[in-house]
């Protein structure tokens, strides 16, 4: 009975927003493929990797901007980023709004800046984020990323076949002492297998707010014995079976330091520190505080996951673009000898620090073509339009979910010649012998939805690569005919795009580098 009530509950529901899609198609919509009855683009558009698709149908299409209609919700795909600059950054007012992630709702994400929808809420946990990680905020934290980077070299000289996950360490340990002041352990560390958890939930999510349980919020109660039933809910049923990795590393690191923190005993610095301890003057002076307890929960929760996730995610990337270019492998490393200088023997005199960065001008290009390369969310993570409104002649309806193709933006050979190519030298001016391309603009978000951590993130990569090219040899493996094995990797298909594990022999260059990282 309850089934055939649910079934007709759904068919009116789709019939009502099938007639409202009628009537928006009076206006003149973007291009879009066909769709068909009722469900719409539901069957059109790939369980997988989306992004692929929408680049080929804007080709075919002639267009930078295309319209699906998925249950009676509009969703507008942006594939340039002439397009995304107009709409997403120029016009951000009416596209800072969020759509419902009904789907990492149930996955337990809670009160995170990632998903918060446009409120008073969303606007303080920002105006908390861009305040603590302004690119001059950020020098703050250098010291604590150097010394993690170089407790990485050690560790991976001791235990050269432990490299990913000694990196997947020095992402988490750098996010947690900044947002916790919590210091991970040398191996084994607790934090390191939730962050990997937690990765496996997000990575594994699929594409936000793309299921139908994002599109119908009444399925999220659809029982397990029911959902097994159709593939449309096994991105429900991974939500519900991952929920628990997701609260735990919100939790945990919260619990070990409130209760000092309420002691006042003595902490290292960090946001929850600051934030916490200012929310206990102000409760003890009798004031108002704008950041309740569940906020500075969910700020630092969003520090420490999705600011581990992305730097160690564009890290991996980075030696995976120089192990497929050893050219600009060895020019990264040049330049670092020629900044730093170098003994009789070829050694250098010591390491690198953030102190030499503007220098590193090459090395900031390939850490450029990195974010460019291999988009780590290629899709982004969608806006909403609050209100109506018209690009280039075509009508976006209010309430559409609007997606930045940033993997299109990145291969749009208008901008990016040889796209495919990982090539620093796209960057450099045309008269130094480079092509004089633009830097990639779209990694790290649009508008007032651009992400608050960048500069923390890419401090991170800028001084584990440094130091890495400064001290080690990376180098691809070899099979049993002395060949070769390059790196061929496949992507994750969710939030953010995570790197399949390869091959890489990471070996100290010399005695003396060993000696230089304390070795």
């Amino acid at each position: 009975m309850f089934t055939a009530r649910f079934a007709v509950g759904v068919l009116i529901l789709l019939l009502a927003r099938s007639w409202i899609w009628r009537d928006k198609r009076q206006r003149i919509l973007p291009p879009s493929p066909p769709g068909q009855p009722l469900i719409g683009h539901l069957r059109v558009i790939p369980d997988r990797h989306p992004e692929f698709q929408y680049a080929r149908w804007a080709k075919e299409y002639d267009t930078d901007i295309l319209y699906f209609n998925v249950l009676g919700r509009s969703i507008i795909v942006l594939n340039s980023i002439e397009a995304a600059h107009e709409l997403l950054d120029k016009r951000g007012a009416n596209y800072s709004d969020r759509p419902r992630f009904v789907l990492f709702e149930v996955m337990g994400w809670g009160v995170t800046l990632t998903f918060l929808r446009w409120s008073p809420r969303f606007v303080l946990h920002r105006k908390l984020l861009q305040k603590s990680f302004t690119q001059s905020a950020c020098k703050a934290y250098q010291p604590i990323q150097a010394e993690e980077a170089r407790r990485a070299a050690r560790a991976i000289v001791a235990d050269p076949n432990g490299w990913e996950i000694i990196l997947r360490q020095f992402s988490t340990a750098v996010v947690l002492r900044v947002g916790f002041g919590i210091e991970v352990q040398e191996k084994d560390d607790p934090y390191v297998k939730m962050t990997l958890d937690v990765e496996e939930a997000t990575g594994q999510g699929g594409v936000p707010a793309s299921n139908v349980v994002d599109f119908f919020p009444v399925l999220r109660y659809v029982p397990n014995s029911i959902a097994r039933l159709s593939k449309l809910f096994r991105p429900l049923i991974h939500a519900r079976r991952t929920k628990r990795f997701i609260q735990r590393l919100h939790d945990a690191p919260w619990e070990s330091v409130e209760s000092s923190i309420r002691a006042k005993e003595h902490l290292k610095p960090s946001f929850v520190h600051t934030q916490f301890d200012q929310y206990l003057v102000n409760e003890a002076a009798g004031k108002p505080n704008d950041a309740m307890i569940e906020d500075i929960k969910g700020i630092a929760g969003a520090i420490t996951i999705a600011g581990g996730n992305t730097t160690w995610s564009t890290i991996i990337v980075c030696i995976l673009g120089l192990l497929k270019n050893p050219e600009a492998y060895a020019k990264a490393r040049a330049e670092i000898e020629d900044v730093i200088g170098v003994d009789e023997n070829r050694d250098l005199l010591r390491l690198p620090t953030f102190e030499d960065r503007p220098r590193l001008k090459y090395l900031a290009n390939v850490l450029h073509e990195t974010t460019r390369w291999q988009p780590l969310s290629p899709l982004g993570v969608p806006h909403a339009t609050l209100a109506d409104d018209e690009y280039n002649g075509f009508h976006i309806p209010a309430g559409s979910v609007v997606y930045p193709n940033v993997r299109a933006m990145s291969r749009d050979e208008r901008h990016y010649s040889s796209p495919e190519e990982f090539c620093p030298e796209r960057y450099e001016p045309v008269d130094r012998g480079g092509r004089g391309e633009p830097l990639p603009d779209g990694p790290f978000g649009f508008g007032r939805r651009a992400c608050p951590g960048k500069y923390l993130a890419m401090s991170g990569v800028y001084i584990v690569i440094s130091t890495l090219l400064a001290t080690m040899h990376l180098r691809c493996p070899k099979d049993e005919n002395g060949n070769e094995i390059l790196p061929n990797i496949v992507f994750s298909d969710g939030l953010s795009g995570v790197p399949g594990s390869f091959g890489c022999l990471i070996t100290p260059r010399s005695k003396h580098a060993e000696v230089l990282l304390g070795c």
